[in-house]
């Protein structure tokens, strides 16, 4: 099954659909919402959002590659919210070189401390060759302690499996195939940056998307900044190493915007 619904113009497409999409049900969930409810509960289970930025990254070697994201977040209920992530890749050598995908279930935080995730993530590889499909599939409790008014300590720990088949390219996730199950984790420290967003120093072995062989981690520093009540700047940059922190892998420079919609 070729995939050809990551072509630029789907893309595009899949965007302006989201952003509509997200329009419409916070239009819808104004209309119903008729009694007062306390803000500061309410501020951040109410709010949908849309992620949308571009990576650039660059290999030890020197190879540069750059993909595209979408994440929209949903609120469900109360409990739980409901996160999509639609990934296209393009390299020198092929323009379409890979695509990825995830769905993701995330718990309300239980005492503003911890939270639970599940979430599937699947990377269709269509360059180099092998093409290969890799469906992960990851389980982590996410947990967080305000140490002062401006700093925050997040502390991640979880368990992934994984299965990969080569010479495929098809859009379903597998459950067959070489298997690797790994744990993974995330430590990070935030710094609010005055109700405007944060500053965050991350080490870890899995973000957004796909997660990293525990011998493959990264450090990471990142900018969200609120523009103004919509929109907000998004930014991070990453330095994935091999075992030991002078042994570089990969360099990773995302920029974009997050859109928030109460």
């Amino acid at each position: 099954m070729i995939i050809s619904y990551f072509k630029p113009a789907k893309f595009l497409y899949l965007l302006l659909v989201t952003i509509i999409t997200a329009s419409s049900v916070n239009g819808n969930a104004q209309k119903l919402d008729s009694v007062k409810i306390d803000k500061e509960k309410t501020k951040e289970s109410d709010k949908i959002t849309v992620l949308m930025y571009v990576r650039v990254i660059r290999d030890a070697n020197g190879n540069i590659r750059m993909d595209e994201n979408i994440v929209p977040n949903f609120r469900l209920n109360k409990w739980l919210r409901l996160e999509f992530g639609i990934r296209q890749g393009e390299r020198p050598q092929q323009f379409g070189s890979y695509n990825h995908y995830k769905v993701e279930l995330q718990t309300k935080s239980i005492l503003k401390a911890v939270r639970f995730l599940a979430r599937l993530s699947d990377n269709i590889i269509e360059y180099p060759v092998p093409q290969y499909v890799k469906s992960n599939y990851l389980f982590i409790a996410e947990g967080k302690h305000r140490i002062s008014h401006s700093f925050t300590a997040l502390v991640s720990y979880g368990y992934v499996f994984t299965f990969q088949q080569n010479n495929i390219n098809q859009a379903e996730p597998v459950t067959k195939g070489v298997a690797n199950n790994y744990p993974t984790y995330k430590i990070g420290l935030r710094y609010a940056l005055k109700d405007k967003g944060f500053l965050e120093a991350s080490y870890g072995a899995y973000d957004v998307f796909n997660p990293y062989l525990l011998s493959s981690p990264f450090t990471q520093a990142t900018f969200d900044y609120e523009i103004n009540k919509r929109w907000a700047f998004y930014s991070y940059f990453r330095y994935q190493f091999y075992q030991s922190l002078d042994t570089p892998l990969n360099y990773f420079t995302a920029f974009g915007a997050k859109l928030k919609i109460n």
